[in-house]
């Protein structure tokens, strides 16, 4: 089992300094190619400067559609936060890496993935004041057999960057689900009914994490158990998210 130390804020600099030569990162993680200093290249950046959100959620949508147009991922449903966004589509490399991150502890990721996240927050939330930043959390069973939350890894990391409360005891994953790609949108909604629960939140502005967006149904879950604990208002991040066309 692979264990990771946990970080206070006080040590943030230091350990920013110190992941550059422990972790070193110079590849894009969209394309593989050197890029020293951030996380996507100059070629890839141009590539998605005109990438387009659903209006409800993290969707990534063509930009053909009109402004209102809902994507088939919220369409006909309600959203518990007030926005969702992500910062590229959940494809190619990009893909691999967060897999690789998500699995097979490539835990060093973390550092190119949070500037990625950071850079996507001043994108959307820049001038939004937060209560604090929660992980998606996973059950204890994927916990103990990974030996760590990736997402927590990603938001540790965001929330000292924004000197943001960082707050994960405010949502637990009470049970384990199927994996969500094997089931339809019905069977999904069923699995996910209950596997969330929220601390107290009352009258909080929260920034809720994970690092891929497909459906939104986890991610739907998630916020609407950190609202019935009375949080305020919650927005969405994510690393990456699927395209509706």
């Amino acid at each position: 089992m692979l264990v990771v130390m946990k970080m206070s804020n006080a040590f943030y600099p230091w350990r920013k300094a110190f992941s550059g030569l422990f972790f070193p990162y110079r590849n894009c993680l969209c394309c593989g190619k050197v890029s020293v200093d951030a996380p996507l290249c100059t070629d890839c950046r141009s590539r998605w400067q005109d990438l387009r959100s659903c209006r409800y959620c993290a969707t990534f949508v063509s930009s053909t559609e009109a402004v209102e147009y809902r994507c088939q991922n919220c369409r006909g449903v309600s959203l518990p936060f007030a926005m969702a966004r992500a910062a590229l589509p959940y494809e190619g490399f990009l893909r691999e890496r967060l897999l690789a991150f998500k699995y097979y502890g490539r835990t060093g990721l973390r550092w190119p993935f949070a500037a990625l996240l950071l850079e996507t927050f001043q994108q959307f939330y820049d001038g939004l004041q937060f209560d604090a930043i929660v992980p998606m959390p996973l059950a204890a069973g994927r916990y103990q057999e990974r030996g760590y939350n990736q997402v927590e890894l990603l938001t540790e990391l965001l929330a000292a960057e924004l000197d943001l409360p960082h707050r994960p005891q405010l949502l637990r994953r009470v049970r384990e689900t199927r994996p969500l790609a094997e089931l339809n949108r019905g069977e999904r909604e069923q699995e996910l009914a209950g596997a969330f629960q929220g601390a107290a939140a009352n009258g909080m502005r929260l920034l809720l994490v994970d690092d891929i967006y497909t459906t939104g149904m986890t991610m739907r879950g998630a916020a609407q158990a950190l609202r019935n604990s009375g949080a305020r208002e919650i927005y969405a991040l994510s690393v990456a998210a699927s395209r509706d066309f």
